[in-house]
Order: structure tokens, then C-alpha cells, then sequence
């Protein structure tokens, strides 16, 4: 039997989170979903949970288009946090842009598994997960 998976999904858009956590919550062994609406805020919620690795979220979902902190700007922030935690999570971006220098940029995150096309239902879900 597959392990439970945790995601962390990091969007400013409200109705986004609502919907890719509506679209994840029905594949099985999804143990818990978070959703936080900034990239500082998911950085202090990393930083929070970094001796516990249990709390570690399995994937990564992320929005680079976002005020504030960009998606990138998480990224260039995540990639200090240490090895424990960046090679235990799967970091999708997920945007609605179709821009290749969004798409090159992301490729130049080591921690980058693949950048996604909004929405989400486009993708197989489960193939994603199954990866992690």
C-alpha cells in the first residue's frame, strides 16, 4: 500500500487553493492538504515544522505569480532551508503562465520536478503523486 502523501499548496488566489485542494482531496492515501496564500508564509511554516520531519509536506504545488514573493523568490529562499527537507519534497510550480522563460527559469531550481499549467485538473494527479 502506498504511503499517505501531505501537500502543501502555495497560491495568493483563494479560489485557486479552494479548487486544486478540491481536485487533490479525491485521490486516495492523501494524508492532509495545506494551503497558505504567500510565499513568506509557507517559508515560516517550513521553518516551523524543520524538526519535525513527520510534518514535512511530500509535494510542493506553487504558484510563481504571486505579490509580495514571487514563486521564485520562495525558491531562492526554500533552497537555503536545509537538505532534510528539500529532498524529502517534491516541488511542482503551478501557474497559469505559459511563458517559456517562467517555464526555463523553474528547470534552473534543482528542486523543481516539473512546472505545471494551470489548472490542475489537466493533469493526472495521481501519475504526479505516484512520482513523489
Amino acid at each position: 500500500m502506498a504511503k499517505d502523501i501531505s501537500i502543501l499548496l502555495i497560491d495568493d488566489s483563494e479560489v485557486d487553493n479552494f479548487i486544486n485542494k478540491a481536485i487533490i482531496s479525491k485521490e486516495d492515501n492523501i494524508s492532509k492538504i495545506t494551503t497558505i496564500t504567500s510565499g513568506q508564509e509557507a517559508l515560516e511554516h517550513l521553518n516551523t515544522i524543520l524538526d519535525s520531519p513527520e510534518a514535512y509536506p511530500d509535494v510542493i504545488f506553487l504558484d510563481i505569480k504571486m505579490p509580495g514573493m514571487s514563486g521564485f523568490e520562495f525558491l531562492d529562499e526554500y533552497i537555503k532551508l536545509p537538505e532534510t527537507l528539500t529532498n524529502h519534497c517534491k516541488v511542482y510550480i503551478l501557474s497559469s503562465s505559459i511563458d517559456t522563460i517562467d517555464s526555463t527559469k523553474g528547470k534552473e531550481y534543482h528542486v523543481v520536478k516539473k512546472h505545471l499549467t494551470k489548472p490542475l485538473a489537466h493533469h493526472q494527479i495521481g501519475d504526479l503523486l505516484s512520482e513523489s
